[in-house]
């Protein structure tokens, strides 16, 4: 798959360890799967770890019939397909290559509050996740009560940008866009007229945007947001005080969050943003 799709999703990868933990993610998958009559793919990493190798331990090994069990019993009565993927191996290259394999347009992910989870969704992992896999990736933090009603996206005016929200308004479509953009001056303290200044400078980009991308932004119900501040700080904030139940962040753009290509401020906003983030790598040309 060459970046988001513009169709309903074909296939969907939950990747999970099967634990009560992962409930929201499979939940999230399946609602998805059911609306978009997708397959669901289920992938369980047994990753062994250093230790276990220098050691000469042997991994614990899955009981293929229990894990099937578990996972049956978690989709419930859910009509989907659904097929049960069991590996050993680097969760990172199990989970691309699974996605690849099975042809996914979309990667599902959960957090665990205090560790990770089978080192595979939080810190450092989840980053080369979204840097090697070319799936956008949600990553599920809420139990999913109903559909997603609303999301704010970040924009930068970047290619990367429109890429995430293209594939936001194509697999939540029914969701209330609010296009968020930060600006910030490289005065520490700027003066009221140099700030002024700035946010027009970012409302005639807006305008410049919403030209540029008027097939996609042609619906009554877009919104914007314009704050003055550093995206990683502003941002959060906005989201903290202004609850929506997702957040859309796309990579390779030109500032602040969408500059780091998923680094240290994307990070910080799986982990403390009380909502589930789309993270959308991307597409090169």
């Amino acid at each position: 798959m060459e970046g988001p799709s513009t169709e309903k999703l074909r296939c969907i990868l939950l990747a999970t360890d099967l634990s009560a933990r992962c409930d929201r993610a499979q939940d999230r998958a399946v609602q998805l799967a059911r609306e978009h009559g997708a397959k669901l793919v289920a992938v369980c990493v047994n990753e062994t770890s250093l230790g276990d190798v220098l050691t000469a331990r042997r991994s614990q090994v899955v009981d293929r019939n229990a894990a099937e069990r578990r996972f049956r019993a978690g989709l419930g009565s859910a009509d989907v397909q659904a097929e049960l993927v069991l590996e050993p191996g680097h969760a990172v290259e199990v989970i691309r290559k699974t996605a690849e394999a099975r042809h996914c347009d979309l990667i599902v992910t959960g957090v665990a509050r205090d560790e990770t989870l089978g080192r595979l969704l939080l810190g450092t992992t989840v980053e080369k996740l979204a840097r090697e896999a070319v799936q956008p990736i949600l990553v599920v933090r809420e139990r999913p009560h109903h559909d997603y009603r609303d999301f704010v996206a970040a924009v930068d005016f970047s290619e990367g940008s429109r890429q995430a929200l293209q594939a936001a308004l194509t697999l939540f479509p029914d969701a209330r866009p609010l296009l968020f953009h930060a600006f910030f001056t490289h005065q520490a303290h700027a003066e009221a007229a140099v700030v002024e200044q700035a946010r027009a400078r970012a409302d005639n980009e807006v305008a410049e945007f919403m030209k540029r991308n008027a097939a996609l932004l042609n619906r009554p119900d877009i919104e914007w947001k314009i704050e003055h501040g550093l995206p990683e700080d502003v941002l959060p904030d906005y989201v903290a005080r202004h609850p929506t139940e997702l957040l859309v962040v796309g990579t390779h753009g030109r500032t602040g969050i969408l500059r780091t290509a998923i680094g240290s401020v994307a990070e910080q906003l799986i982990q403390h943003t009380p909502c589930d983030v789309l993270i959308v790598r991307q597409r090169q040309p």
